[in-house]
């Protein structure tokens, strides 16, 4: 049987990363505080408040797939650099703990992330070094074509996945 084809706008891909999270067994995000930017809103596309104590952030800016034929080259395989310049500007936390015994180590409170339809996160994936991903806790959501989410942790970042690791 076919699966049917997706549209993955911008919207589409924030509900379905956004549903993934909330799902995620041991995930601990609180939908209740869920907040959606919409199209035109301001802020991040999707921000998620965790933990036991709603210390923990998700931020995650999200792109669509264009229908374009044009866009198969371009913004599709390269929207996800516009994205990861948004998501660098609302980094405004430290990015390491600044006392007590853990000074000096990632602050793993503030978790950034990027939406993206498969064959961006594939480019993504490819080219965002793994240092940088880990240091900035960056995570890569892939969509497919028929809206399965995978999740690519920092430290699967900065290596070439084939076609067939987002199916």
């Amino acid at each position: 049987m076919e699966f049917e084809h997706l549209r993955l706008t911008e919207t589409e891909v924030v509900k379905r990363v956004r549903d993934f999270l909330i799902a995620k067994e041991r995930g601990n995000w609180h939908e209740d505080l869920a907040r959606e930017a919409g199209l035109r809103g301001r802020g991040a596309d999707l921000i998620l408040i965790g933990g036991n104590r709603k210390s923990e952030k998700f931020i995650i800016e999200c792109k669509g797939k264009s229908e374009a034929p044009s866009a198969a080259r371009s913004s599709n395989k390269e929207g996800w650099i516009h994205a990861l310049g948004q998501l660098v500007t609302r980094m405004n936390t430290p990015r390491t703990i600044q006392s007590g015994a853990n000074k000096g180590t990632t602050n793993h409170a503030y978790k950034y992330g990027l939406g993206l339809p498969w064959i961006a996160a594939k480019v993504a994936l490819r080219r965002i070094p793994r240092q940088i991903a880990m240091t900035l806790c960056i995570h890569i959501f892939s969509v497919s074509d028929d809206g399965v989410v995978k999740q690519f942790t920092p430290s699967q970042v900065g290596q070439d996945y084939p076609d067939t690791a987002f199916q």
